[in-house]
């Protein structure tokens, strides 16, 4: 039962966490214990080694009923780490959870400070400040919205594919919308599971099973244009652009031999050339044809040569409606893409890339799995990795893209067992084959596939009369060496998807350091987007293999059935509250609210703004534009903020 504590006198407990030594070894924490039991309202102050250990929320919930308390405040780590473990240790011991605050002196504190005294000194400030808005907390009340049954897929890779299948396997409609005309991803054009199975053979089997699942509703050629609403109650609009062919298409292939035009085959990484209808590759699915509209002429030509009346050049837009409970985010990555000269690529037609590669080892592949490079099988080839990864060599990323050692060293052995008389080389600085992958290095050494370290100074390809020479400092031996090739593979790396900024704008989700989607916290919930209700599954949030992004579909699929199964969904109480007595409705609040939760309404001829609170996300922006001060954010009010600021400087 919870304890009534609107007006009675503040009774506030506060705790002081060691963290181990992460705190304690830098703040004199027994000393700050000390300071906090002299601060009004305190009645109790202790320290302890491990706050967030069963031990240490039992002080809190003994002390709340023994002495009373009806305030609480816990200095410890960050509030995204540990905030909702002592929410629920307030609430069990019949405390509104609300009635807590938390004061950071770990991130804040020890963690960026070294002099013991000066620490000391900051987390007692950061405490005082804590205890002064502890004072003035109000008891919040949350609020439950029921939830739709249904999940938008967005992406239909390898990990939204398998996000759209666990989530159908336990009777949720899916809404799987994939950009491209085609289903699979990177994963159907490129990749190994292992050294007998290609990513595309993963895909396919997952194909066959979204075709038998009423469940899954397909959208292909189309995109999200917008989201509204919050957790479990999201309206969805999606704008699907027309394939101008139909499932009348047999794939017969007539269309595309009377298209005058032709441009480069993004599907082979422009290794091939295409039409302007095309079938993306063998396999694709759907598995008829589309046409591209950005090159498309408009001649009919192919609609002239149908025999099935397939084609339809009038097409439009359409946009449809969605309503679901939850957002899994799964739109992949782009391939990096070397500068012109960068390893002199660019200026040899002998030097390409590893998702090239892929592709010509690919028996659907533009030379049916043949390493045929520019009319002939190359006697000697380099990879040279690491290329625009884990380094800081301009339009490069300082991360790793975990995949590239392992894909070149399995087409390495490939190349071997096909092309014993070819020579293999592998330039690397470092090799990241992690996990069960070592086997694949060991298995390199013994096909005699060579490996090349280098240190600092990175290879540099010559282009020359002779042929092709990769110039180094090779570590092992300690001396300069040349290796003359036929060929060179440059092991490019993930990077984030160019369009990338469209989903941030429509889902207001967020980039971490590396331009990749930013988990809510890599470590405790990589699965999910700082905004609840939409979950990120897959090579969104940055590098990963295939197993590891279907692990994260899964995941991603796991975390969106946690939140609809209920059948509804709690909303957090600290959102924007007006005082209409005040209330000039000026409308300020209306055009910075960035999720369109206030609106205008007419109270008595006056106007007043309302706030939607199933919409608000608590952000915040309102409250801090409001000129008459009638906005308020629950949790934030100006006179709990006021209080924490004056006693900084008290």
């Amino acid at each position: 039962m919870e304890v009534i504590v609107m007006y009675e006198e503040p009774r506030i407990g506060v705790y002081i966490c060691h963290c181990g030594l992460n705190i304690a070894a830098t703040v004199d924490v027994k000393e700050v214990a000390e300071y906090a039991k002299t601060l009004p309202n305190v009645v109790v102050a202790r320290d302890y080694v491990f706050m967030c250990s069963e031990p240490g929320q039992n002080l809190i919930k003994d002390d709340i009923k023994n002495l009373g308390l009806n305030r609480v405040v816990v200095a410890a780590c960050s509030p995204s780490m540990h905030e909702p473990t002592f929410r629920s240790a307030v609430e069990s011991a019949g405390l509104n959870k609300y009635l807590f605050e938390m004061a950071n002196i770990r991130e804040h504190c020890s963690w960026v400070h070294g002099d013991r005294k000066l620490a000391t000194e900051k987390a007692k400030d950061l405490i005082r400040m804590a205890v002064a808005k502890a004072r003035l907390l109000e008891p919040l009340e949350e609020k439950e919205f029921p939830v739709y049954n249904s999940v938008l897929v967005l992406g239909g890779g390898v990990s939204g594919i398998r996000a759209a299948l666990e989530l159908a396997r336990y009777g949720f409609d899916v809404y799987l919308v994939e950009r491209s005309p085609t289903l699979g991803g990177k994963a159907a054009l490129i990749g190994h599971v292992d050294l007998q199975t290609r990513g595309s053979e993963v895909i396919n089997k997952m194909i066959e099973l979204i075709k038998r699942n009423p469940r899954i509703h397909v959208f292909t050629n189309s995109e999200l244009i917008e989201l509204k609403g919050f957790a479990g109650n999201y309206e969805a609009k999606i704008r699907v652009y027309p394939r101008y062919v139909n499932e009348r298409c047999n794939s017969c292939g007539e269309c595309e031999e009377v298209c005058p035009v032709d441009v480069a085959n993004e599907y082979d990484f422009g290794l091939s050339r295409r039409k302007a209808i095309f079938l993306p590759f063998r396999g694709a699915y759907p598995p008829y044809y589309v046409v591209d509209h950005r090159v498309c002429t408009k001649c009919g030509e192919c609609v002239r040569v149908c025999r099935f009346n397939a084609i339809d050049l009038s097409e439009e837009p359409r946009e449809l409606g969605l309503k679901v409970g939850a957002l899994i985010i799964a739109t992949g990555y782009d391939a990096y893409r070397p500068l012109k000269g960068e390893y002199s690529h660019g200026f040899h037609n002998n030097i390409i890339t590893l998702f090239q590669l892929e592709r010509l080892l690919d028996p659907e592949g533009p030379t049916r799995g043949e390493l045929v490079i520019n009319g002939r099988i190359p006697k000697s080839i380099a990879f040279i990795q690491c290329v625009g990864s884990r380094n800081t060599t301009p339009n490069a990323r300082s991360y790793c893209s975990r995949m590239c050692c392992t894909t070149a060293i399995i087409d390495a052995i490939k190349i071997r067992e096909k092309y014993p008389n070819t020579d293999v080389y592998i330039i690397y600085k470092d090799i990241m084959t992690y996990g069960s992958d070592e086997s694949l290095y060991l298995e390199a050494g013994r096909r005699l596939v060579r490996f090349v370290k280098f240190e600092e100074e990175p290879p540099n390809v010559v282009i020359s009369p002779e042929g092709l020479f990769i110039d180094l400092y090779e570590y092992t031996i300690q001396e300069r060496i040349r290796i003359p090739v036929d060929a060179v593979v440059l092991s490019t790396g993930m990077v984030p998807r160019r369009d990338l900024d469209d989903v941030i704008r429509v889902t207001r989700v967020s980039r971490g350091g590396d331009g990749f989607l930013r988990e809510a916290h890599l470590k405790l919930a990589p699965a999910e987007s700082p905004t609840k209700g939409i979950f990120l599954a897959g090579t969104v949030t940055g590098p990963k293999n295939i197993m590891e992004s279907i692990r994260m579909g899964s995941a991603a699929a796991a975390k969106a059935m946690a939140l609809l199964s209920k059948g509804k969904v709690i909303a957090e109480p600290m959102i924007a509250n007006v005082n209409e007595d005040i209330c000039s409705g000026c409308a300020i609040c209306v055009g910075v609210c960035p999720y369109d939760a206030i609106s205008i309404k007419i109270v008595d001829g006056d106007r007043i703004a309302h706030v939607e609170e199933a919409l608000c996300m608590g952000c915040g922006s309102c409250a801090a534009a409001c000129p008459s001060g009638a906005m308020q954010q629950l949790g934030f009010k100006d006179r709990q903020l006021r209080a924490q600021v004056l006693a900084a400087f008290g």
